[in-house]
């Protein structure tokens, strides 16, 4: 399904181009897109799992995983129409008619694909029936974490006792049984997959959960009891042959001082690129809302403390400077704490949309253009926040801000220099950056900007 919206939007945006009138080497740079595209769908769908979640998404989610898929596309393409020296180079226009157009069909494929199935098969049909097995207690958070979506209907929770058995309610069947008797209890229910979260139960009880789950024909989950069960770039593998859990350090040296620099330079230009006639809009909406200029630049603390001027979209009144005109006694305080504050009332009505679509930070990309700043990196800060840090302020100066990091896409709203989460969130990037984690951090970026997340 990838395949055909990708390759048929292409052809759409060659034919807006060029018409019927398409010279022989433009040809030669048309074969040598297609068999990028090819490559690179393949690619992204099984080498990475892009396409991992697909029925539990939402509509809004969907569109961001679109756009980035898109989004990718495009410098994937670039990157190989470079490697295979095509002449001439593939069409700007094209480019940009083909991230247009293969946006909007990819994004009503998917959806109307997902309300297809759903249609046919019943919300219910369609969904993997799930038992969950649990220590004591732990509901209330895994009800919160487990994202049930259109993928899974939970059948029952049953908790585990020390002694090896299992009590709850399945379907509106109560049960207290063995737990090799679980499959006997529930021999009238369909269960197609057992998630077991019990930290307490030994080996032999485990054994014993996945024999009950085998019973019933089920697939069995276990989950691991992880040191940070939120982490990035932890993988499965082997240690001296025995079964760990690996969790990556920084990335090579190749990744952090030219990959990632390549990166931020193609993924900055198509962003400016796309972003010319929306953002000349923005600036025209800005400057007619409030008086000054439509963009904002401020002193903020980059590479190894080295200062540079920041740029954003003005959200703001012009005045903004001036705290004390603006703030009652509470929001000075909380102001000079966080250097942000709940309800802002500096904030203009236009710059409300900006902030919360993150769209205001779009300038930002000049900024790392021009190597000041990372696409994935920790928030740049300014010169009174630096004092949070203490003595790891070095190790959060060793690595270059982003316009995007670990802390927005974490926990923004809710960390705070306080209770010092966002200071730990921060340096958890400086001490773990890679490859794996930056690529992670960008997708579901596009998730937190559709979802509107901002303040």
């Amino acid at each position: 399904m990838d395949v055909a919206c990708i390759l048929s939007a292409y052809w759409a945006s060659v034919s807006i181009r060029f018409g019927d009138h398409i010279e022989p080497s433009e040809a030669r740079t048309n074969r040598i897109v297609y068999l990028s595209l090819v490559l690179l769908v393949t690619f992204f769908n099984y080498a990475i799992h892009l396409n991992r979640g697909f029925m539990k998404r939402r509509a809004v989610q969907e569109l961001g995983v679109v756009i980035a898929y898109v989004a990718m596309l495009v410098l994937g393409i670039s990157f190989l129409a470079l490697v295979m020296h095509a002449e001439p180079m593939p069409s700007r226009l094209v480019l940009i008619w083909f991230t247009l157009i293969c946006i909007g069909v990819m994004f009503v494929v998917r959806v109307t694909f997902k309300w297809l199935v759903r249609a046919l098969f019943g919300r219910t049909g369609a969904r993997s029936t799930v038992l969950m097995v649990i220590d004591e207690g732990m509901r209330d958070e895994l009800e919160k974490r487990f994202v049930i979506g259109q993928t899974y209907e939970v059948l029952g929770w049953l908790t585990f006792r020390p002694e090896g058995r299992l009590c709850g309610d399945v379907s509106g069947k109560a049960i207290d049984c063995e737990l090799g008797g679980l499959s006997a209890a529930l021999s009238d229910l369909d269960v197609n997959d057992v998630f077991v979260s019990t930290p307490h139960a030994t080996k032999v009880h485990l054994t014993t959960l996945v024999d009950a789950a085998a019973q019933m024909g089920a697939t069995c989950h276990v989950a691991l009891d992880l040191i940070d069960p939120t982490i990035q770039g932890a993988t499965l593998g082997y240690f001296g042959e025995l079964s760990t859990i690996n969790y990556a350090g920084r990335g090579g040296w190749l990744y952090a001082h030219v990959l990632k620099r390549a990166f931020d330079i193609l993924f900055s230009l198509v962003v400016l690129v796309l972003m010319v006639i929306p953002g000349a809009i923005l600036c025209l909406v800005i400057a007619l809302q409030s008086k000054g200029s439509p963009f904002y630049t401020q002193r903020r603390v980059g590479l190894h403390g080295r200062h540079f001027n920041l740029y954003k979209f003005r959200s703001m009144v012009a005045d903004a400077n001036d705290v004390e005109k603006y703030f009652t006694p509470e929001q000075l305080a909380e102001w000079e704490r966080e250097r942000k504050v709940e309800d802002d009332p500096r904030i203009t009505a236009v710059g409300r949309i900006l902030r919360k679509t993150s769209l205001d930070e779009f300038p930002q990309f000049v900024n790392v253009l021009k190597g000041e700043m990372s696409v994935v990196g920790p928030r740049p800060i300014v010169d009174e926040e630096l004092a949070h840090y203490g003595d790891d302020l070095d190790e959060f100066l060793g690595c270059k801000p982003g316009v995007t990091g670990w802390w927005q896409v974490q926990a923004r709203n809710d960390a705070t220099y306080a209770d010092g989460s966002r200071q730990q969130l921060e340096l958890y990037y400086a001490r773990h950056a890679s490859a794996t984690l930056d690529f992670n951090i960008v997708l579901r970026t596009f998730s937190a900007v559709f979802d509107a997340t901002g303040k």
